[in-house]
């Protein structure tokens, strides 16, 4: 029998295998390769496209811009000790603003006149682009006529070019930047973005932002708090807010760097905030609860319910890309500061009358304006 078995694995019908296995997968690899180049060749080529939105839904009315139900504004006047300002970071390196970052940007300024909107741009590049950043879908053409416009046009609106290397040199990360870490992860761009929102939300306060929300109302009143998912123990850090200094910053930061896996895109992100919150907040619950929780260092912490930032839930996307919204409760957004609109940032296509659309016409009516008269590629 060890006879046989040696003559079957030395033999003439090993190397057949191999050899036709080798192909198959030499075979494989290539034409995934040739997909992906086809890919980059056609998105790439579509920056030479332009969208003439004089006839492109010429045979269709346009329906009104969107105004969500409820009141101008959830919070009281504004008043001494009410939070003043509003971060959103642009980790790529890249200069120019794509017309739905503006959006959240302009939305931010227009509901909140009385607080400084700083957008942080990073002047060096940090680590690979991901693939998504060598397409260009809908709304990802990048134009520096939206951060022209939101600079004249609203005077809480601040563009500061900033190295991000440095800060995170001169930070608790600072190893995550000796170690290659951050220059080498393929998610680099992700965690650069989650470590330098705390970095400033520590040194200055106020709210972070993603760029992929819409800001229907005033944000001032609201303090030392972010939201959750009510089906996972995360916490979104895609909206914060936050005192300068509070003693869950430094927690938070101490044990992200604890936990820090360059091969995972949230390392930096959710998952960890909330098992970071738990430990903080000494919660047993499985899942998270709205309301004011107790926390060490004598502080505390809100956790605000997701109807206040997230009124469209992320399997509810789809109804941002749609003209019907069939099914979804828009009563909802009566008692929403804002909306995160999910999918949004990865260039999916948005027609004139979807409920994203109309919301952006309606808070954003500068942006998406500029877009059509500027015909910028691809559009909004």
């Amino acid at each position: 029998m060890k006879c046989y078995r040696n003559r079957i694995e030395d033999g003439p019908f090993l190397h057949y295998r191999n050899k036709h296995v080798s192909q198959w997968r030499l075979h494989l690899s290539v034409g995934l390769l040739c997909g992906i180049l086809l890919a980059i060749w056609n998105g790439l080529g579509s920056l030479n496209a332009t969208v003439d939105w004089s006839v492109h839904f010429a045979n269709e009315p346009i329906a009104r811009p969107f105004k969500v139900p409820g009141p101008d504004s959830l919070c009281p006047p504004f008043a001494s000790g009410d939070t003043e300002r509003i971060n959103f970071i642009e980790s790529t390196g890249e200069e120019c603003l794509t017309p739905r970052q503006a959006c959240g940007v302009e939305s931010a300024a227009r509901a909140n006149s009385q607080m400084d909107i700083k957008v942080y741009l990073n002047v060096a590049k940090i680590g690979p682009p991901g693939w998504d950043d060598l397409l260009r879908r809908p709304g990802r053409v990048r134009s520096c006529s939206f951060n022209q416009m939101l600079g004249s046009e609203f005077s809480n609106v601040e563009m500061i070019r900033e190295n991000f290397t440095s800060i995170l040199e001169n930070s608790p990360f600072r190893p995550l930047i000796e170690s290659g870490n951050f220059h080498t992860s393929h998610w680099s761009v992700v965690q650069v973005s989650d470590a330098i929102r705390l970095l400033l939300l520590q040194k200055y306060g106020g709210y972070y932002l993603d760029f992929d929300n819409i800001v229907f109302r005033s944000l001032h009143c609201l303090r030392n708090g972010f939201s959750y998912l009510e089906e996972h123990p995360n916490i979104e850090n895609g909206i914060m807010v936050m005192d300068k200094n509070h003693p869950f910053l430094s927690f938070l930061i101490r044990y992200l760097m604890q936990t820090y896996n360059p091969k995972a895109r949230v390392s930096l992100g959710p998952p960890a905030f909330g098992k970071a919150f738990k430990l903080f907040c000494q919660v047993n619950d499985p899942l998270f609860k709205s309301g004011l929780h107790q926390c060490l260092a004598s502080s505390n912490l809100t956790l605000y319910h997701p109807d206040s930032f997230f009124p469209v839930r992320h399997y509810e996307l789809g109804h941002f890309y749609s003209t019907t919204w069939e099914g979804l409760n828009v009563q909802k957004m009566e008692h929403a500061y804002l909306t995160h609109v999910y999918l949004s940032s990865w260039g999916r296509k948005v027609h004139p009358n979807s409920l994203y659309s109309r919301l952006a016409r309606q808070y954003c009516p500068n942006v998406w304006h500029l877009t059509k008269e500027s015909n910028i590629p691809l559009g909004f």
